[in-house]
């Protein structure tokens, strides 16, 4: 009876140990790294810093905890990597690498050549002034959800001239939305207007 009452104790002193390590808050230190280097890190949606960053990890409260980083520059696409406790005894330490590395793809460029009959005037994009005609736009690939570019020429004694471009997603028959190569704008004299 002694002996079973001895391994019981020493099987609860080893339980009591291992869930005290389990429950532990040892943090994670991660080197984090991106090519180009400049990038600025969000950890769970919170700024860490710009690459080349380190920073201490610390455990999040709960079992199962995920933890995302995302890296983020002006003119690339942003990247993220994510990393999930898979076991319930697991801690950040255990499941984030030591080093994380973006390698991040730059952002495509369309250019778009605009003009208009007659020359001279000003293009807006979404009310932002881009250029005078004759120029080329150049026009970044988008990120996220769909977006519509709104395009308005002005020039003094003529109406303004608008056309929209409506992003969409690839479709199923292997359409994708293009930017077109060149955009025309032929702006009616105001007072020709009145006559019609």
């Amino acid at each position: 009876m002694k002996r079973f009452r001895t391994i019981f104790v020493i099987m609860a002193l080893v339980s009591v140990i291992l869930y005290l390590e389990a429950c532990s808050s040892r943090p994670a230190m991660i080197q984090i790294n991106s090519e180009p280097a400049g990038a600025l890190i969000f950890l769970n949606n919170k700024i860490v810093g710009k690459t080349p960053v380190e920073t201490i990890v610390p455990q999040r409260k709960g079992d199962y905890s995920i933890y995302t980083f995302r890296a983020v520059k002006e003119d690339y696409v942003p990247a993220e990597k994510m990393y999930k406790e898979q076991l319930y005894y697991e801690k950040a330490a255990d499941v984030i690498p030591e080093n994380i590395n973006f390698v991040l793809r730059k952002r495509i460029r369309y250019p778009i050549r605009m003009s208009s009959e007659p020359i001279g005037a000003v293009i807006t994009l979404n009310g932002e002034i881009i250029g005078e005609t004759p120029f080329t736009a150049i026009i970044k690939e988008r990120i996220g959800h769909v977006r519509v570019f709104e395009f308005v020429a002005v020039k003094d004694g003529y109406l303004q001239a608008k056309k929209v471009l409506r992003e969409f997603e690839p479709q199923e028959n292997g359409v994708i939305f293009e930017f077109p190569e060149t955009m025309h704008f032929d702006m009616e004299k105001k007072g020709e207007a009145l006559k019609k």
